[in-house]
Order: structure tokens, then C-alpha cells, then sequence
């Protein structure tokens, strides 16, 4: 029998085919090519075959046509006014800090990907928070990656308590979706997304469709039943998602595990948070017995400070949305050469000459004859951070001088080439960080020094607006020495 055009027409429309960036995700070409004019990488263009209608008789697609990511549709509107209050409901995972990153504790029905580098401690803080949580509802640790016993053996090797965990080795989304059925599972772990599969697309595992149509048949799933899912995401070789950028728009929260510059911590950052805020980072240290919740991150590069000596001078560093408290170094010491050495540990080049230049020129300071160096303890970069300058200067005027300034004392700023102090951003979240850590004495831009400020009581604070005014500062040093 002769295929209808109507027939014919539905019959092409599945077999369709197009091409989509692996990198940036841009979906618009007709064709193969080599270079994405999105994103401008090479080589990322892969053919992505449109998934078959929802609509057709298998598990992982008994949803509607008209259901989206967040659940079933509706036909109708209606007032934004008359849309039923409803509280979100969370729970603890065990940890405070991912709690706090998560808006207060995981949502019920919330989709979560977290991403990170080999080795950072993805399925180490995902195995502590799936014990933990296995104690008040049931949970599954699905696994496409490694073998059911070394899962155990990692949890044992912690010290936790892995007897209310279900443990899965498969990645077939069917089989996930049934067994959770199976369980009642309220708290789902898949490691990884890459490794997750629908069978009734022709597609490999890890294949830009496979990840997107996975990632979406979990979303409505966790929807429909209240599950809250966690997916662990691979990177590629620059740091980002290995995966369809269109992930970012079906799930409620991407997070990233980084390892620091000291191995012994790990930073958590959102990038996305349906659920809660992204200005927030998350400090852990990975211990013997698994991550542990740093609860005050400025200690960690503040314990290096040591005793006052000169050439010292604390500063309140803003990445991110993130405040750290840092120890900068200084030296300036006679040179033994025609050529004046100069060293720098964390702090652009260009701009210790160009602070020279200033200090020179409109504080009268003759120095750039010297060797001079400059250091950040605690191995953080400082190079794109203009924050530092004011800070820098004063380290260096106390090495010249001889000042040491109190432990309690720390500055933040921006020096520009007139000699003027100009404001930083987070200029309260810079103050807030430091009163925390017990300091007593701030000094800051003028233009950063606001009323709110007032309210910190025994708070010494000394706003410039100018580098020649730096006097004030430097008398603190000098008190302290007499």
C-alpha cells in the first residue's frame, strides 16, 4: 500500500537529522562543518538525531507530548496572582556547607548536576551525603562507572554507615526509573550523566542526545514523584561540562567541585540555583575520612601570617562573590646590582612597577632602585585583581620604613595612576569577612566606607581617598612599634 504525503511526512520528521556544537550547544546547522561559528572551537560539530515522540509505548517515555521538564502541562492560563503559595520543602544532606549552597537544604524534586575535574571528590561527598540521608528515606547510588564493590569499599573506607544505601550498576534509564518505582526511592544518585541511556534511541551512551533526553526523562521523573536527583557530570580538558549546554536549561542547579592550589581543599561553586543564590561558595577539606566542612575559609590562608614583622599587611579578597582574608608580603631591600631586582609570587609584574611609579610620583617614596619583592601567602592569584594595590602598597612602605603593623590591621583597594584610592566591589562583604576573623582595624576607599558600616562597634576604620593620605595607616604601624 502507498504511503499518504501525510504518512510520508511523519516518517521523515523522526528520521530527521541535525548537527549540534558539543561545546556551546548551538543546534542551528543544517550539516556537518568544522568550526562552530558560535563558539569558534573545532571539531565539536557531532550529528544529533532528534528523539522519537514521547508519546510511543515505552517506559522511559510514557509521559505526554505535552509534559515539560518540570511536569505535565497545562492548557489553560491563569492570574500570577492566584497561583497557589506553596513552600518549598527541603532536607538536611549532613553537611552544613552544601546545605547552605543548596539554598538551606536539598529540594524535594530538584535536579542537581555537579560537575568537577577526576579526583576532585565528587563521589566521595556524594557517598557521605547518600548515607546520610538513607537513614530518614530511601535512596539509590546508581553507578555506570565503577563496580558495586568498590562503591563499598569507598564507604567503608570512610567509616560510614552504608547499610540503608541501594546500590545500582547500570545505566539504562528504564531499569533506573523502575527500580525506583520498585523502592519508593524519594533521593537519587546517578554517576555519571555520560554513562546514562535510553534504549529506545539508536544513540551510544555519552552521545549529546543520550545526555539530553536522559537528563530530561530524570527531570520529569523526579518531578512527577517528589525525587531528588543528583547527576555527576564529566569535564573536559578546559574545565567546562562535557555535554549539551541545553543540560544547563532542564536541570534546577549546576554546581562545580574544584581542587584548590592546596591540595587539602575544595571549593564548591553554583553556576546555576532555582533553588537558592549563587553569590555563595562552599570550602571543604578532604580528609582520610572523606570531605569535611570548612566553615571558615580565611583561615585557611590566614594561619600562615606568622608573627608581625614588617613588610606584612593582611587583605580582603573578593573572587566570585566569595570573601577571603590573605596575608601579602614585601620587601624592599638594597640592591647589589646595576639592574635592580624584582620578584613577584601572585601579583601581576606590571602592576608592581606601575605602583612603583605612583609611589614615586605622588607619594615621593624613591624605592624603584631597590630589589623588591612581592608574595601572597597561601599560593592564591592575585594577577587580574586590582583589590590588591592598596594593600601592596602599604607592605611595601613598611618594608621601606620598618613599620610593623598589628595583626588586626587589614586594607583593600584600587590605586589609580593619579594616586587616587578608588572602591572595589563587595566592599561590605570585604568588611563583614574581616570582622568575622577579628580584625580590628580596616582600612578601605573612602567611596566603600558607608553609614552601615558604623554599626560594627570597636571597629577602627580609616577611609583615603588618596595615596598621600596613607599617613593615618601608617601611624597605626608606628603606634605599634613604640
Amino acid at each position: 500500500m502507498k504511503q499518504t504525503i501525510n504518512e510520508w511526512k511523519v516518517v521523515m520528521a523522526k528520521e530527521k537529522k541535525s548537527y549540534m556544537c558539543s561545546d556551546c550547544g548551538f543546534d542551528g546547522y543544517p550539516r556537518w562543518q568544522g568550526q562552530c561559528s558560535e563558539c569558534g572551537q573545532w571539531n565539536t560539530i557531532v550529528e544529533f538525531k532528534a528523539a522519537k515522540s514521547p508519546t510511543q509505548a515505552t517506559h522511559s517515555t510514557k509521559t505526554t507530548a505535552r509534559s515539560g521538564y518540570a511536569g505535565a502541562a497545562s492548557a489553560q492560563s491563569k492570574k500570577l496572582s492566584d497561583v497557589k503559595d506553596s513552600e518549598v520543602a527541603r532536607f538536611s544532606s549532613g553537611s552544613k556547607v552544601l546545605d547552605r549552597l543548596m539554598g538551606g537544604g536539598t529540594a524535594y524534586g530538584s535536579v542537581n548536576l555537579l560537575s568537577g575535574s577526576p579526583g576532585a571528590g565528587k563521589s566521595t561527598i556524594l557517598i557521605q551525603t547518600a548515607c546520610f540521608v538513607s537513614q530518614s528515606m530511601p535512596t539509590l547510588y546508581v553507578t555506570g562507572e565503577e563496580s558495586a564493590e568498590q562503591v563499598k569499599a569507598r564507604g567503608v573506607r570512610l567509616g560510614l554507615n552504608i547499610n540503608n544505601v541501594n546500590i545500582m550498576t547500570s545505566g539504562d534509564v528504564d531499569e533506573i526509573a523502575a527500580e525506583c518505582d520498585r523502592l519508593s526511592v524519594k533521593f537519587l544518585i546517578v554517576d555519571s550523566i555520560q554513562t546514562a541511556f535510553l534504549p529506545s534511541l539508536d544513540n551510544s551512551p555519552g552521545s549529546v542526545t543520550q545526555v539530553k533526553e536522559s537528563a530530561a526523562f530524570l527531570t520529569r521523573k523526579a518531578k512527577a514523584d517528589g525525587i531528588s536527583v543528583f547527576l555527576v557530570g564529566h569535564e573536559t580538558k578546559d574545565g567546562s561540562f562535557a555535554g549539551p549546554q541545553t543540560l544547563s536549561h532542564i536541570i534546577d542547579g549546576a554546581f562545580k567541585l574544584e581542587t584548590e592550589i592546596d591540595a587539602k581543599y575544595r571549593t564548591m561553586k553554583p553556576n546555576k540555583n532555582r533553588y537558592g543564590g549563587i553569590n555563595v561558595i562552599g570550602t571543604f577539606a578532604m580528609m582520610s575520612d572523606g570531605l569535611k566542612d570548612v566553615t571558615n575559609p580565611s583561615a585557611i590562608y590566614l594561619e600562615h601570617s606568622g608573627v608581625e614583622a614588617t613588610g606584612n599587611m593582611a587583605y580582603a579578597y573578593s573572587e566570585d562573590n566569595r570573601t577571603l582574608l590573605v596575608n601579602m608580603q614585601g620587601l624592599v631591600s638594597d640592591s647589589t646590582s646595576e639592574k635592580p631586582e624584582r620578584g613577584v609570587i601572585g601579583i601581576d609584574y606590571k602592576r608592581l612597577n606601575m605602583l612603583l611609579a605612583i609611589m614615586r610620583t605622588r607619594m615621593g617614596v624613591m624605592i624603584g632602585f631597590k630589589d623588591i619583592y612581592a608574595n601572597v601567602v597561601g599560593g592564591v592569584n592575585l594577577t587580574r585583581d586590582v583589590g590588591c594595590d592598596l594593600p601592596l602598597v602599604m607592605s611595601l612602605m613598611s618594608s621601606h620604613q620598618e613599620i610593623v603593623f598589628p595583626n588586626d590591621t587589614i586594607a583593600f583597594g584600587e590605586v589609580g595612576l593619579n594616586g587616587e584610592v578608588r572602591p572595589v566591589r563587595n566592599g561590605v562583604e570585604r568588611v563583614e569577612e574581616a570582622v568575622l576573623n577579628g580584625f580590628k582595624t580596616i582600612i578601605l576607599p573612602k567611596k566603600n566606607y558607608s553609614k552601615e558600616l558604623t554599626n560594627h562597634q570597636g571597629i577602627a576604620f580609616i577611609p583615603v581617598e588618596k595615596v598621600s593620605d596613607l599617613g593615618q595607616a601608617m601611624e597605626v604601624g608606628r603606634r605599634q612599634a613604640s
